[in-house]
């Protein structure tokens, strides 16, 4: 593919997507956190809502960030496929880049790779036919371009639905819902060959019936989201029918906002669904499966939402287990 977006400059070898105090707070996080601040600006909605009274016609099935699992192998709990089994189709934020051999170019410093075994446990959890994997996310320059494209391609081949790439920013499920993949972040000089937040007004779908929104953005290992990422998810709402976003690393609140005499959902970010680190700040995330159908008067709108925790086990030396969990051990009072 020779389109000019695809030109990139060169890549850091040490690189974060933050400028200097956000760096620091990322580094106080990343030690300590996850962080608790921001906790009085918003909350949970109970785990089973009804957003507005609806005809449902699709339920969707929501996961947060796919993770590296770094040469470990990875089992998807029963509960968890049993939670999606009545979900038409499912999107998850594949985060890193798909590496087929040995990589022997220029590494990055905390670059993302999957292998395949990602793919075949994924398979075991979601049909890849009805399973969206988004791509735009701060790690998607880890590798550059070529690198990027061939892990995009090969998602493709195995049959998963694709977006985040420039040239395929969203898709539309059954002529009904447009799902769009973008990224406020980028470890690397603004990839170009991918989706950014500043530019969502230009992919939502008029044609569609429902625009779900699929950000990365917000701040890692941060429980609560702040006032200026609240303020900039409520005006997303002014457009967008539904936002569900990555990045965190931890479980933010899933939250609703009546925007316009219409209720819709925000749920900041899903955390983690699966990881190959030890360490135990970084196993916690949610799952979602939300209806999505016309209301009285025929118009779209999101209804009967359910969502759960989930957590990463680690079972052996190479064997992790994601399995579901009615609490979260940082969100104690969240049920």
């Amino acid at each position: 593919m020779d389109e000019e977006w695809a030109v990139e400059k060169p890549r850091k070898k040490l690189a974060t997507p933050y400028g200097f105090s956000e760096k620091l707070v990322w580094l106080k996080n990343n030690l300590l956190g996850p962080s608790k601040k921001f906790k009085e600006l918003t909350d949970f909605i109970p785990q089973k809502s009804t957003i507005n009274e609806i005809v449902p016609k699709i339920r969707l099935g929501f996961l947060g960030d796919i993770m590296g699992m770094r040469r470990k192998e990875l089992e998807i709990g029963p509960r968890i496929k049993e939670f999606f089994s009545d979900c038409k189709y499912l999107v998850g934020n594949f985060e890193g880049t798909l590496i087929r051999g040995e990589f022997t170019g220029k590494r990055v410093f905390m670059a993302q790779d999957h292998t395949e075994n990602i793919l075949s446990t994924l398979e075991t959890l979601f049909p890849p036919e009805r399973f969206v994997l988004t791509n735009a996310n701060n790690h998607s320059g880890d590798f550059g371009w070529e690198v990027f494209n061939r892990s995009y391609e090969l998602l493709s081949e195995r049959g998963f639905k694709v977006i985040g790439r420039r040239d395929k920013p969203s898709i539309l499920l059954d002529q009904e819902i447009n799902v769009v993949s973008c990224t406020k972040w980028s470890n690397q000089p603004r990839t170009p060959y991918i989706v950014y937040l500043d530019e969502m007004d230009g992919w939502l779908n008029p044609e569609a019936n429902f625009n779900i929104l699929s950000p990365h953005w917000g701040y890692e290992m941060q429980l609560y989201p702040n006032s200026a990422q609240i303020e900039s998810g409520q005006q997303l709402l002014e457009n967008w029918d539904l936002i569900v976003g990555h990045h965190s690393h931890c479980p933010q609140p899933i939250t609703s906002y009546t925007i316009n005499n219409v209720n819709k959902v925000l749920a900041f970010s899903l955390g983690d669904f699966c990881i190959g680190l030890k360490m135990k700040k970084y196993h916690y995330g949610i799952v979602v499966k939300a209806d999505i159908g016309p209301d009285k008067m025929g118009t779209w709108k999101l209804g009967e939402l359910h969502w759960k925790f989930t957590q990463v086990h680690v079972i052996g030396k190479k064997n992790y287990e994601v399995k579901l969990e009615d609490k979260c051990k940082y969100l104690k009072n969240v049920v």
